[in-house]
């Protein structure tokens, strides 16, 4: 029986989003509440989709696309869904308090 080879994965195989964030989390410089506190609001919390017409479509088939609009995460650079309008190409925004 062959050892199985391990080591970094194949050029041209693509990470999914849940690998890039644990990355970020991993290899970020400080650790801040509000940005944790952010990610898991707009990002870990929900479901990720790889485009906005899947994101759409989605909403679409749970009948709630009348009432749920589309941005794509800072975080992931995937698809999210929320129930707060966005500008065209925008996401949602930071509300400082």
């Amino acid at each position: 029986m062959g050892r199985r080879k391990t080591g970094p994965p194949k050029r041209g195989v693509a990470a999914t989003p849940e690998d890039l964030m644990q990355f970020y989390l991993r290899n970020r410089e400080t650790f801040e509440k509000r940005t944790d506190a952010d990610i898991e609001r707009s990002c870990s919390s929900k479901d990720a989709y790889p485009s906005e017409a899947h994101a759409r479509a989605v909403a679409a088939m749970n009948r709630r696309g009348d009432v749920l609009y589309t941005y794509e995460c800072f975080y992931c650079r995937q698809w999210h869904l929320t129930r707060r309008p966005t500008a065209p190409d925008r996401g949602p925004q930071i509300i400082e308090e």
